[in-house]
């Protein structure tokens, strides 16, 4: 039996005005408010601080990279206890969530991050109580028990998976979203379409989080082109953003090859939303092939006959928003084609996919990807 394990949540426009008074429920007094420098630019970061109410003493703590990197989480837990903090408040994007996900772990356990990520990961007690504002529609990290890090800025991000990283609090403010330029909001929009996608066809039996996944798919298929069109559409906004929450929830059951690829193409900067729909528009027709049933069940919440190919649609719809759909077209540079696809194979996402392809199988994908012209498990490129 799989758990569900969610956050309270809080919706709507003008959730963060709930902040001050949820923090008194966490017995948060003096919380460390994460973000990044662009958060905190845009004037965001100190409407979180203002929101954290008058009886509250919050540092603000906003050396977060955009591809986080293990120092920004341990100089935050640095921070944290240095100031005396009793609570942790994220306040952007993935990169932030995430990183205030491992200083909230290292606030309330001894240790460096790197004790904690990867292979050999100690185990760990509960973290210090955490909420999460996210300010895109995409990741999902407001909801799921994951977190993504890199050891360094050259090398592909290491993750973690602990029931006890999920927020304690996700307070989900879709005007927060509105100022993100159509780029980003499709980017990570896609990225909640792959966390949708790969969750639903995941080998684990959670039917409630099935549910879910599918009404996060609907809702990207019927609001997410309006979003990037049309950025001051409040309903778009508020509609794509539970949608990144149903992906935060979908990551819980598992992802798959999609999330493979796009952690090993980690490595030169790409965003990650824009690397995992690549990686479904590579795999999820030799996918279909396992689970006809799922995958039909998912055109049905795009919107799109059973016979459609879902990775076909994907790539289209990638198109429609201005994102490349293939790696050739996102310009990254592969070196050994065998060492990429053995990292891929080896990948942890693959633990809970209906099909696990082996690292010749991703190799037909990558060398597809590239524009190499290889047909991959019978599937024509």
């Amino acid at each position: 039996m799989n758990a569900l394990h969610l956050p309270r949540t809080v919706f709507g426009a003008g959730a963060i005005g709930q902040l001050a008074a949820e923090l008194v429920a966490l017995g948060v007094r003096r919380p460390l408010v994460v973000a990044d420098k662009g958060i905190v630019a845009a004037g965001i970061a100190q409407r979180v601080v203002r929101a954290c109410g008058e009886s509250a003493a919050p540092v603000l703590f906003d050396a977060v990279t955009e591809n986080p990197l293990f120092a920004d989480a341990d100089a935050g837990a640095g921070c944290y206890a240095a100031q005396g903090c009793d609570g942790v408040v994220a306040v952007g994007g993935g990169s932030v969530i995430d990183t205030a996900k491992l200083i909230a772990l290292l606030a309330a356990n001894p240790g460096r991050v790197a004790d904690y990520v990867g292979a050999n990961a100690s185990r760990h007690g509960a973290a210090a109580p955490l909420a999460a504002i996210p300010t895109t529609a995409g990741t999902g990290s407001e909801a799921s028990p994951s977190a993504g890090l890199h050891p360094d800025a050259t090398t592909p991000s290491v993750g973690i998976n602990s029931r006890h990283l999920v927020p304690r609090l996700a307070v989900l403010d879709p005007e927060l979203t509105v100022s993100l330029p159509p780029w980003l909001t499709a980017a990570t929009g896609i990225d909640a379409l792959s966390h949708c996608i790969e969750g639903c066809l995941s080998e684990r039996d959670q039917p409630l989080g099935k549910a879910i996944a599918l009404d996060g798919i609907a809702r990207v298929a019927r609001h997410l082109r309006r979003a990037v069109d049309a950025g001051a559409d409040a309903n778009a906004r508020a509609e794509m953003m539970l949608a990144a929450f149903a992906g935060g929830v979908s990551i819980g059951m598992g992802l798959g090859p999609a999330h493979a690829i796009a952690l090993t193409c980690s490595d030169q900067g790409f965003r990650h939303g824009v690397l995992s729909g690549i990686g479904l528009v590579a795999t999820l027709d030799a996918t279909a092939v396992h689970v006809s049933a799922r995958m039909a069940a998912i055109n049905d919440a795009l919107g799109l006959p059973a016979s459609v190919s879902t990775a076909q649609a994907v790539r289209g719809l990638m198109r429609d928003l201005g994102l490349p759909g293939s790696l050739a077209e996102l310009g990254y540079a592969a070196g050994d084609l065998q060492a990429l696809a053995q990292a891929a194979a080896r990948s942890h996402f693959n633990l809970s996919a209906p099909f696990k392809p082996d690292a010749e199988a991703y190799a037909g994908f990558f060398r597809q990807s590239l524009g190499l012209g290889a047909d991959v498990a019978g599937v024509s490129p």
